[in-house]
């Protein structure tokens, strides 16, 4: 993991925003005055990536810059070839921590999957990209105040922990695992097989296939059997269902024969007594017609009185409305006085808002000129603070140097020495701010002040001008509609408004209703004497109509088509009498007496078909004995020909059923018998394989592979970091790994070997940075994953109690570590350190909140 960029607000003493760009940087310190928030810079790295901070651990609320509602860190690191980008902020009260974490995608940055923008979902995964979670990136990457020597002489299994962690040996526990996993699916595979064998496989014998082969033969012997009966028994039922067909024939035909009696029986009675109400329907007809047009002549002469009376005056509803109105001419003449005077009001209103507007101007005027004098004396007095704040921040930093001395920042030789504006030019530079600052918020109150007096003016004169123009319109519009409406009723009314026009337009609305009233009589009485006459024409109609109906009946009737069909059916075995023919005759009475006829014809006819057919249905016996011989002892007759032909159909499915289950039967249970000779050949496979994923599962246990390699390294680191340890003792110390713990040798003392929980507060720190060196050098060469690699380091320990030549050993180690292209930032308030490195972060204080500064 290498930092790109660091972004942060609210966080600590950094109240402003403040950003750090590590892109250009290898080899850095991170400095500034005790207090100023160096440490802070590592804290907002692991809040940003793991929301966790060792001082307040997830109580991070408390980090909040005071006065501010929330803090915010933005971090964009890389991995590899991969760049990430975590945001993550919190509230200073109760509140919810928010969470995104992207992933830079074709040149765009990206959420890094479903859940990125969740808390515990991006924490995992933030963790998965690392590699590391908080306690082995505490140990290996960032190294904080407090936590620098707890790889040495931490306990045992913790540092176990971190480098199983680091080093990708988690590899050999998920391995373990899943020997053991794949395992348990062997023997459970193994383990189903047997009870499968011991349940749907029992029984399933080579003797067991012999028998269902021999029941299959012989069932099918009896349907090829039932297969020949069925065929000759359903022949003889065929020729049976012809005659049926015939038969039904024969009684269908001797049933329409009645139906056509009944017909013609229907038809004979539906013509009595027509005659007589034909003779009495005409003399009604000639009487009702002859009133039916005096009555219209009546109505004819009340319209046109109607008429007449509308031309002149307009209709009832016309005339309604138009009284209705002139009730109104009162109304709306005081409506129209009423408008006349709110216009006259309004219209004195506006010449008095215009005059307000005008002097609200001038006040703002006055007051933007004295906010910009204002303005510009703050300006003055933060250039002044500026330059003294400059002039004593340089003064500090030549601090002790002489005129040829190299200027600490740049490298050059120093022309002269600036001097320092002291304390009090400082304090009254500030005092000074401080005056002018409160000068402008006044000038600028006041300007505030007089722009809502001119816009509250400026607002009235648009109201009062919107009010003029709304009582102005209204004034006009109401004296319009007076002036149309009395011009209405003077052009109804003849040309002239009488003094009560309501009450004119009510007498003639009276006189119309009148000779509405009189049209409504007479269409009443004329259109129920016409209803009379058309009741007398439709009864004499229906006679007629009757007599029609009757005659169309009988010659609809088909007694000639049904004649020949009967001959048909009846194939000479019958003589038939002929049907009787209507003819052209119109006379009732005749054509009753033909009715008559036809009726008793087509019951012969009925009863001679209906003797016919049951002669013909008496063969049904000799056909059956036929089939019963046929059928022979395979099936019990029930004394039907159809039931004979269902029960032989039935024994034959029943017998091909049979046949094909017992096939079905034999062919499965000869896949059987091949399939349990395969499972038994898997359940040994099964076994054989359980027992080598069992052995190497043993061989992955975490007390045996795991413990070697975490061995294995701490030995090399012991090595390297010995090595690295002389080299900042000056030869005097070396490190040592015997039984889960760290040694120091002290080669100044006779070789003597002590636990380096023992010792002192210098010799700890270099002993841990010796191992936190050795441990970012070797952690890739060591890690049996491609995950573990550590492309930065973050000491924040302890510089400022080294003597002077310590100091300049550990400067040339740290040096010599950041030539590889690793990161290495020191966190440290010791100058000569922070100068000695190619590049720093100088974090300063100020009232406002520290800020961020970067030096190359």
């Amino acid at each position: 993991m290498r930092p790109i960029r660091l972004q942060l607000k609210g966080f600590t003493a950094f109240r402003d925003e403040q950003a750090i760009d590590f892109s250009g940087l290898d080899l850095f310190a991170i400095s500034g005055p005790t207090g100023s928030g160096k440490s802070s810079i590592l804290d907002a790295i692991t809040y940003a990536l793991f929301g966790y901070v060792e001082r307040v651990g997830r109580q991070v609320g408390q980090l909040v810059s005071q006065g501010q509602p929330r803090m915010a860190v933005t971090f964009e690191f890389a991995v590899g070839d991969e760049r990430y980008r975590v945001t993550r902020s919190t509230p200073s009260a109760r509140g919810q921590t928010k969470i995104l974490l992207e992933r830079r995608e074709g040149g765009e940055w990206r959420q890094a999957g479903e859940g990125a923008d969740r808390v515990r979902e991006a924490d995992a995964m933030i963790r998965a990209v690392v590699g590391l979670d908080y306690e082995a990136f505490t140990r290996s990457v960032l190294l904080p105040q407090g936590e620098f020597a707890e790889f040495l002489v931490g306990e045992a299994r913790d540092r176990r922990a971190i480098l199983t962690e680091l080093l990708g040996l988690e590899l050999f526990e998920r391995l373990a695992k899943r020997a053991g996993e794949m395992r348990r699916e062997a023997q459970l595979v193994a383990e189903t097989d047997e009870r499968l064998l011991q349940t749907e496989y029992e029984g399933v014998t080579p003797e067991a296939l012999e028998r269902t082969q021999a029941t299959a033969t012989e069932a099918g012997a009896t349907e090829t059997q039932l297969a020949a009966a069925e065929r000759a028994v359903q022949s003889i039922a065929e020729r049976w269902r012809e005659i049926e067909r015939a038969v039904a024939d024969l009684v269908a035909c001797a049933e329409e024969a009645r139906d056509l009696a009944g017909a013609a029986a229907s038809a004979r009675a539906s013509l009595e007594g027509l005659a007589e109400r034909a003779a009495s329907g005409k003399e009604r007809v000639a009487s009702t017609t002859k009133a039916a047009k005096a009555a219209a002549a009546h109505v004819d002469r009340a319209r046109g009185a109607l008429a007449k009376a509308e031309a002149e005056w307009g209709s009832a509803v016309e005339l309604a409305t138009l009284a209705e109105r002139a009730r109104g001419v009162e109304g709306r003449r005081a409506e129209a006085a009423a408008a006349r005077e709110r216009h006259a009001a309004f219209e004195a209103a506006v010449p008095l808002a215009e005059t307000a507007v005008k002097d609200a101007d001038a006040a703002v005027s006055v007051a933007v000129a004295d906010a910009e004098s204002a303005l510009a004396a703050f300006g003055g007095a933060n250039d002044r603070v500026r330059e003294a704040e400059h002039a004593d921040h340089v003064a500090a930093v030549v601090s002790g140097l002489h005129v040829g001395d190299p200027c600490p920042v740049c490298g050059t030789a120093l022309a002269a020495l600036p001097k320092a504006p002291g304390a009090r030019a400082l304090e009254r530079a500030r005092a000074e701010v401080g005056k002018a600052e409160s000068l402008a918020k006044k000038a600028d109150e006041a300007l505030r002040r007089a722009q809502a007096e001119l816009g509250a003016a400026e607002a009235a004169k648009v109201q009062a001008e919107r009010e003029l123009d709304a009582a102005r319109a209204e004034f006009e519009r109401r004296g319009s509609e007076l002036a149309a409406l009395e011009r209405e009723l003077a052009e109804a009314l003849g040309g002239v408004l009488p003094d009560d026009p309501a009450a004119a337009i009510g007498e003639r609305l009276d006189a119309l209703r009148r000779l509405a009233d009189e049209v409504e009589v007479a269409t009443a009485d004329a259109a129920e004497i016409k209803d009379a006459a058309v009741a007398a024409e439709r009864e004499l109609q229906e006679v007629s109509a009757a007599v029609a109906t009757a005659r169309a009946k009988l010659e609809g009737l088909p007694a000639e088509a049904l004649r020949r069909r009967a001959e048909g059916l009846a194939s000479g075995e019958v003589e038939l009498p002929p049907a009787p023919v209507l003819g052209r005759v119109k006379d009732a009475a005749v054509i009753e007496a033909l009715a008559e006829g036809l009726c008793a014809w087509s019951e012969r006819l009925s009863d001679d078909l209906g003797a016919l057919a049951e002669r013909r249905a008496s063969a049904e016996a000799d056909l059956l004995r036929a089939a019963e011989t046929e059928a022979g002892e395979l099936v019990a007759s029930r004394g039907s020909l159809e039931a004979l032909v269902e029960d032989v159909a039935t024994a034959r499915r029943d017998a091909a059923v049979r046949a094909a289950t017992a096939a079905n039967e034999a062919d499965a249970l000869a896949t059987k018998l091949e399939n349990a000779g395969r499972l038994l050949e898997e359940v040994a496979a099964q076994g054989r394989r359980a027992e080598r994923f069992h052995a190497l599962s043993l061989e992955l246990r975490a007390d045996r592979i795991i413990a070697f390699l975490q061995m294995e390294a701490l030995q090399v680191l012991a090595s390297a970091g010995s090595d690295r340890l002389a080299a900042l003792s000056s030869a005097r110390y070396r490190l040592e790994y015997v039984e889960d713990e760290f040694f120091v040798v002290d080669t100044w003392n006779g070789e003597e070997r002590r636990s380096a929980k023992t010792l002192s507060g210098g010799e700890t720190f270099l002993a841990s940075l010796a191992l936190a060196l050795a441990l970012s050098e070797q952690v890739r060469s060591l890690s049996v994953t491609e995950k573990a690699r550590l492309d930065s380091l973050f000491l924040d320990e302890g510089f400022g109690t080294l003597d002077p030549e310590t100091l300049e050993v550990v400067v040339e180690a740290i040096e010599q570590l950041g030539g590889d292209g690793r990161m290495v930032g020191v966190i440290t308030h010791v100058q000569e350190l922070a100068i000695r490195l190619p590049a720093r972060i100088d974090v300063e204080k100020s009232p406002r909140g520290s800020r961020l500064l970067v030096l190359t």
